[in-house]
């Protein structure tokens, strides 16, 4: 599909362009949605705001149902065997998901660009079938869970993959969460991943107060109220336009957050004055959260793999005003451990993980994933903690954390690191977590939260304490 004068572009043949970017690399190397989306935006010289903003709902909202939508788009081909080119199946796709999950748009409408973008994409052949398919969809919409049902009990579907087909998972992970969290357990998670997540910001207390920003989030018509659990959240609902939009954003007023993250940072309970390292700094959420517990007092010390994050760091840091952080590259670091034996109070290990606790904010996280990806990352997440395990001064404690609740990433990447190094233990998070956010803790004293449809992402976090004297300097 071209973009030329003769052929204007919709904002749905916009989407289907990204898709196809997307589903253009193999499933184990796709680069995230949102990077592709990104990168798809930064080219074009200009995309306005509200395009933008239906493009992005159309390429999430198709990928997080991506396997239910191709169920009910085979179900109604006239030939349920043959093969439709990607570009066809992707205007499908499309159509259906605005037929079946978007109810301001009319199914007309859907039906129509759909027909017309296939078209424009040089598959003219494809226009009646695409349109037969999609009437039907929108004529069956308000039976078709009904329809769902009778074909999979027709076909003798069990019941895991059947639940995988409705909240459109892959069956390896919906069988893995049934074994550990029984089919209710795997139903809820299931289901709080489809759900739209809300925009949860943490007010930056450095320069103004949680209160303050309610009022004048309500005083500009937002819908926002109190976080759950952790004292500087905010949850917005129904905000669709970019956070850099919200007044306040510019000033430093808050950053981009969800709650379960901020609370990763009190488990390391920092103090004014303190040495701290966040190990896998990302874009610096929970680094400029560090440097706003110490009161921006002290030394956070900020490293990342990927440079480009630690370029939005900065960004963020200087927005918000943040003094005490300081940027090292990650070459430096890996390059003179032992220089850096005993260096820090603190350090924050927010792993690479597969992210299966934030699917409902990355639903492409699904389709890139196998079961054999766990152990992959959990030998890694290991090294990592073994790593830097000596730059903690004795005394000192390493908070380990992931958006991810998989035991193969979580607990036992923590049992197998305190069997092979003696003078390490457990702290209890509840000792260090906020009131209302200690009742999220394990009874082995990890701070765990599943995903769940009104509140924060699910994420897991360990405290580590180092059991030697401290050295007094």
């Amino acid at each position: 599909m071209k973009e030329t004068s003769q052929r204007p572009v919709t904002a749905r043949q916009l989407a289907a362009l990204i898709l196809l970017k997307w589903e253009a690399f193999s499933p184990t190397r796709r680069p995230a949605l949102a990077r592709v989306a990104e990168d798809f935006f930064s080219a074009r010289a200009y995309c306005p705001e509200r395009d933008r903003a239906f493009i992005q709902e159309i390429i999430f909202g198709v990928v997080r149902w991506l396997r239910l939508l191709d169920w009910h788009i085979d179900s109604h081909l006239i030939s349920p065997k043959k093969r439709l080119s990607r570009q066809v199946r992707v205007h499908l796709r499309i159509g259906a998901f605005q037929i079946l999950f978007l109810d301001r748009v009319p199914c007309s409408a859907a039906v129509n660009e759909a027909v017309r973008g296939v078209k424009l994409a040089g598959h003219a052949w494809a226009s009646g079938l695409v349109n037969v398919v999609l009437r039907r969809l929108a004529e069956r919409r308000d039976t078709l869970g009904l329809e769902a049902a009778r074909s999979c009990d027709d076909r003798g579907i069990e019941v895991a993959e059947r639940l995988a087909i409705e909240t459109s998972h892959p069956s390896w992970m919906v069988r893995m969460w049934i074994e550990r969290y029984g089919f209710k357990g795997a139903q809820t998670i299931c289901r709080a991943n489809n759900i739209q997540a809300p925009l949860t910001i943490r007010v930056n207390t450095l320069v103004i107060e949680r209160d303050e920003v309610l009022k004048s989030l309500a005083g500009h018509g937002i819908d926002a109220s109190p976080g759950q659990y952790a004292p500087e959240a905010i949850m917005i609902r129904g905000y669709r336009g970019s956070p850099a939009r919200i007044p306040g954003f510019r000033q430093g007023w808050f950053q981009v957050q969800d709650e379960a993250a901020q609370l990763v940072s009190y488990c390391l309970a920092p103090r004014p004055q303190e040495l701290i390292l966040d190990a896998c700094a990302g874009p610096g959420g929970k680094t400029t959260h560090i440097a706003q517990l110490i009161g921006d007092q002290g030394v956070v010390e900020a490293t990342d793999r990927n440079r480009a994050r630690l370029r939005l760091l900065e960004e963020n840091q200087k927005r918000l005003g943040i003094k005490c952080i300081s940027i090292i590259p990650y070459e430096s670091l890996q390059a003179r451990p032992s220089k850096l034996k005993g260096r820090y109070h603190h350090i924050l290990v927010d792993a690479p993980c597969s992210g299966l606790g934030v699917i409902r904010r990355h639903p492409d996280i699904k389709w890139r994933l196998n079961q054999s990806s766990l152990s992959g990352l959990a030998s890694k997440q290991g090294s990592l903690l073994s790593t830097l395990a000596p730059l903690v001064r004795p005394g000192g404690t390493m908070v380990y954390a992931t958006c991810s609740l998989e035991p193969e990433e979580t607990t036992e990447v923590v049992e197998r690191f305190l069997s092979s190094h003696p003078g390490w233990e457990i702290v209890g998070a509840n000792e260090l977590l906020p009131g209302p956010a200690s009742k999220l803790v394990s009874k082995k004293g990890f701070f765990v939260h599943l995903p769940c449809p009104d509140g924060p992402d699910g994420f897991f976090a360990a405290v580590l304490h180092s059991t030697q004297l401290p050295i007094h300097r």
